[in-house]
């Protein structure tokens, strides 16, 4: 692949000054099963350029074991201040949490249970979003509580998780 960008990887992008990032707009979880599967068919035809500091593939992964984890619970716990951050965050910016994707430019600690693998192809990316997709849309039930925003409702759940993607997804460069 030779992009690898996480747990040792070879990229140092900051990804707050990234400024060709794509436009991703999700409504559904079709919508975002549909770009994974048109992400991993750009990269076997060679028509994808990572824009961060993750592959195609992480990024995908990345996004089914965030949701997973939002189905089976978080290991650990965040630290208190972060918590704190979070629920004033949420009091602060109400609903509109929902309705935009997060800042880019957070480094995700390598060590949480739902950071990618250092070599994952986007096709295998792809089925394991899609999986967790299903899982979802077959009534998987989500935890009640997100470690960071505290209690959230099952649409607020696929919400976080639809502007999740569209941050994620927005340094997935096609071409064509």
């Amino acid at each position: 692949m030779g992009y690898i960008g996480y747990a040792g990887g070879t990229m140092n992008i900051n990804t707050k000054k990234v400024d060709s990032r794509r436009e991703v707009k999700l409504e559904t979880l079709d919508d975002l099963a549909a770009e994974a599967d048109q992400i991993a068919q750009a990269e076997a035809a060679g028509k994808v350029q990572p824009l961060g500091n993750w592959s195609p593939g992480q990024n995908l992964q990345h996004l089914a074991r965030f949701m997973t984890c939002s189905l089976d619970g978080f290991e650990g716990k965040l630290p208190i201040m972060l918590r704190l951050f979070g629920r004033i965050l949420r009091v602060v910016l109400g609903k509109r949490i929902f309705l935009s994707p997060p800042p880019p430019g957070y480094k995700l600690p390598t060590t949480v249970s739902f950071g990618p693998a250092v070599e994952i192809s986007a096709a295998d990316g792809a089925a394991e979003l899609c999986a967790v997709i299903e899982r979802i849309k077959d009534g998987g039930v989500f935890i009640p509580a997100s470690p960071l925003l505290g209690r959230i409702t099952r649409e607020q759940w696929i919400e976080l998780h639809l502007r999740h993607a569209e941050l994620h997804l927005s340094f997935v460069g096609l071409e064509g």
